[in-house]
């Protein structure tokens, strides 16, 4: 047992030098890089909230339902993060960071294999386009979704869904 804890380190050590450790490394040069983008393998917080590295992101100019939401038997701020998981699953994420928000988590485009995880939501139905903040990036996809009946825009919802947010 003794031999195999004093190996594991000096392993890694080997991995690490020839490159075999990859995500912190990735990580890393991308930041030094280029500090206004995080990449890595991301956690799900909910439908419009992702964290890497210890990092909160909160996906820009988009809105998936708020926690406790509700359409029905259906709880759709659950649905909504799960389908983000799903989408993301181990994949490496690449955001690109805009700012902070109030809550001091970066806020970000982030994009799965090039995939926009915005569209990917929206034109799901599980969020909705923000035009106060997109200027209609998304407006595409969520008429498409709305006219699809997909996602929380094929069930009965309440019309404090969005908790009266106003996305004109």
């Amino acid at each position: 047992m003794k031999m195999r804890n004093t190996l594991l380190p000096l392993l890694f050590l080997a991995l690490a030098g020839c490159g075999q450790v990859s995500a912190d490394s990735q990580y890393a040069k991308a930041t030094r890089s280029n500090p206004d983008q995080i990449i890595g393998v991301a956690s799900v917080v909910d439908g419009d909230t992702i964290e890497i590295h210890g990092s909160r992101i909160r996906l820009s100019v988009f809105d998936a339902p708020e926690r406790g939401k509700r359409c029905g038997n259906t709880n759709v701020y659950q649905k909504a993060a799960l389908y983000l998981s799903d989408q993301i699953g181990a994949k490496t994420v690449t955001c690109d960071v805009s700012g902070k928000d109030r809550y001091d988590r970066a806020v970000a485009i982030c994009s799965v294999k090039g995939s926009d995880l915005g569209d990917i939501m929206v034109g799901a139905g599980w969020a909705r386009d923000w035009p106060r903040y997109s200027r209609g990036k998304y407006a595409q996809a969520e008429a498409t979704a709305r006219q699809g009946g997909k996602g929380i825009w094929g069930l009965a919802c309440p019309d404090d869904v969005w908790n009266g947010r106003n996305y004109d």
